[in-house]
């Protein structure tokens, strides 16, 4: 295989093993696989509620560390995440997230 086509086919693998199931546990999201790198641990939530946490977490880590305030369910869906990011600037901000059931944040917001 060419050596340019391998991060693609990297890619690509990666993007269906989150299609098959919300195959998001594993990464960034601590050692229990749920949300424990962001200050939330697993207080009996489902698969959906879990991926939420993790996809969420991991948008919100771009902007620095993550603490998950709170999981609602909304809609058998939509799942609504909302924690605190403490920004690489030190500033503390708050942020919004939705996730559905395809396994995409369809909102993210800093509030």
């Amino acid at each position: 295989m060419r050596k340019a086509l391998l991060p693609i086919a990297i890619v690509g693998a990666l993007s269906l093993s989150g299609c098959a199931s919300y195959g998001l546990g594993g990464i960034g999201g601590g050692s229990d696989g749920y949300g424990s790198d962001y200050g939330y641990g697993y207080n009996g939530r489902d698969d959906f509620e879990r991926a939420a946490v993790n996809a969420c977490g991991r948008e919100a880590s771009r902007y620095g560390r993550v603490s998950i305030n709170s999981v609602n369910q909304e809609s058998r869906d939509r799942v609504v995440v909302t924690g605190r990011m403490e920004t690489r600037r030190g500033d503390r901000d708050r942020f919004g997230c939705t996730f559905d059931r395809s396994g995409r944040i369809t909102d993210f917001r800093r509030l």
